[in-house]
């Protein structure tokens, strides 16, 4: 190459050189003119190229903005109105922390300015987390956060909530009851399968009317799954808000371990789920036994139920009849002995015991009924000679074998049908007169004060116990 040529190329190349040097400093300074429209921002807020002060004043007025309009937190079905004046806006902290972070450090010159996209410090008022709380389904502090996150960037007013995950429920199974169906329980299948899979979320209260009270099943089947569900529920830290005692001592469970429903009467079967978290009842049919389960994430607390029970003698009760002969006696209804019951239950959780007593049941005695005869042996001959004016000797006599004129033996019933007069100085509990149409009178009251409150005798001599 010619020596004169290579000024003129050098002169070329250092042309193109500042060509291209020129071109990409106008990219440079439209991406630094892009990158300072955009700018760092606070909840929203541009503040590139203020000071602190500049931005406290832009930020309290998107603050003052926000806040005249309240939070509702809804599922489509539950909702919860929160208001934002309650939150607490650190405008101090916020700016520190921005300007700590925007800074650049001394030995990075040649760094552009940072840009930053910044929520503002807040906190929560602490009814927050009560309100969210009422929703069972709702994930209380996963919710929480939300609504916090969305107050720190002075975003949506209407906010989702964080569902519970319900797949986890069944990890740990809390209680367990199993008992063979009774013969007479007919359309058990049909309330397990109404009652099966239920999701009963905290602060919730389970109704059995309610969920299974329309079923087709009989009465014996509806209060055999009650009192399944009832003793599980025992075994939980669960509130038993209403509960009716069968009154009488069911073949299945233990005596006080039962329960009834009657739609008529609007007597229910009624617990609350006064645990943190959700729990899934499950009752299924298997063979000839019935299951109810309930499951939770996790069994914190243990539970101990105690049954004390005393036991009630029964009364015999004597009627009389002329059909039977002298002597003869039948027993009518054979005696069981009643019971008064007791249910405490002791909840121990990190150490602390709490006990609380659940139910006091009564279930009377069935009386002892026995029949005897009315008829009187045949009458001696008076070995004095004297009878009375009825052909019997007269007990009342002063051992010389005359009768003492104008007396008359209290103790002799005058009655002519010769029925023994048994109201005198005898027990009223087992001895019954005959009025004069042969039927047993009601027994005397001198030992009413030993029956239970409220009970009484009928006609028929049988107690009757409310």
């Amino acid at each position: 190459m010619p020596l004169k040529m290579k000024p003129i190329i050098l002169a070329a190349l250092s042309l193109i050189i500042i060509l291209y040097l020129c071109i990409q400093g106008n990219i440079f300074k439209t991406a630094s003119a892009d990158e300072s429209d955009s700018g760092s921002t606070i909840a929203g807020v541009k503040v590139s190229g203020l000071n602190e002060d500049e931005m406290k004043e832009v930020l309290q007025q998107a603050i003052n903005t926000w806040v005249g309009e309240p939070i509702t937190v809804s599922d489509g079905v539950s909702e919860v109105q929160v208001d934002p004046s309650q939150f607490m806006f650190d405008l101090e902290s916020t700016v520190q922390q921005y300007t700590t972070t925007v800074d650049k450090p001394w030995f990075a010159f040649w760094e552009s300015d940072r840009v930053v996209h910044l929520p503002l410090v807040v906190t929560v008022p602490d009814e927050l987390m009560n309100d969210i709380s009422t929703v069972g389904s709702w994930n209380a502090e996963a919710t929480v956060n939300s609504v916090a996150t969305q107050a720190s960037f002075l975003k949506e007013h209407e906010i989702a909530p964080v569902m519970n995950d319900l797949t986890q429920i069944d990890n740990e199974r809390i209680a367990l009851s199993i008992e063979g169906i009774p013969t007479e329980a007919t359309g058990v299948s049909n309330v397990a399968n109404l009652l099966n899979g239920t999701i009963l979320y905290p602060g919730e209260t389970f109704s059995f009317i309610t969920k299974v009270g329309e079923s087709t099943a009989n009465t014996e089947a509806k209060n055999f799954v009650a009192s399944l569900l009832y003793d599980v529920v025992l075994n939980t830290e669960f509130q038993i808000v209403e509960r009716h005692s069968q009154e009488k001592i069911p073949a299945y469970l233990e005596p006080g371990i039962n329960a009834k429903v009657n739609i008529q009467y609007n007597e229910d079967l009624q617990f609350l789920n006064s645990s943190t978290s959700p729990v899934q009842i499950n009752a299924t049919v298997e063979g000839s036994n019935l299951k109810v389960e309930i499951f939770a994430n996790e069994k914190s607390k243990e539970v101990l139920v105690q049954v004390s029970n005393e036991e009630i003698a029964p009364r015999i009760i004597n009627r009389y009849s002329e059909d039977l002969s002298v002597g003869q006696q039948q027993l009518i209804q054979e005696g069981t002995n009643g019971m008064r019951v007791v249910v405490t239950r002791i909840i121990s959780e990190s150490g602390s015991t709490t006990e609380e007593q659940i139910s006091r049941d009564y279930y009377a005695p069935t009386n002892r009924i026995v029949l005897l005869s009315a008829r009187q042996p045949a009458s001696m001959p008076d070995t004095t000679g004297i009878t009375g004016s009825s052909g019997l000797p007269d007990t009342n006599t002063d051992g010389t074998g005359t009768q003492t004129p104008g007396t008359t033996d209290p103790n002799v019933n005058t009655n002519p049908n010769s029925v023994p007069n048994t109201n005198q100085n005898q027990d009223s509990d087992t001895q019954i007169d005959l009025d004069n149409n042969g039927l047993p009178d009601m027994p005397t009251n001198e030992n009413e004060n030993e029956l239970p409150d409220g009970s009484y005798y009928d006609k028929g001599g049988n107690l009757i116990t409310p």
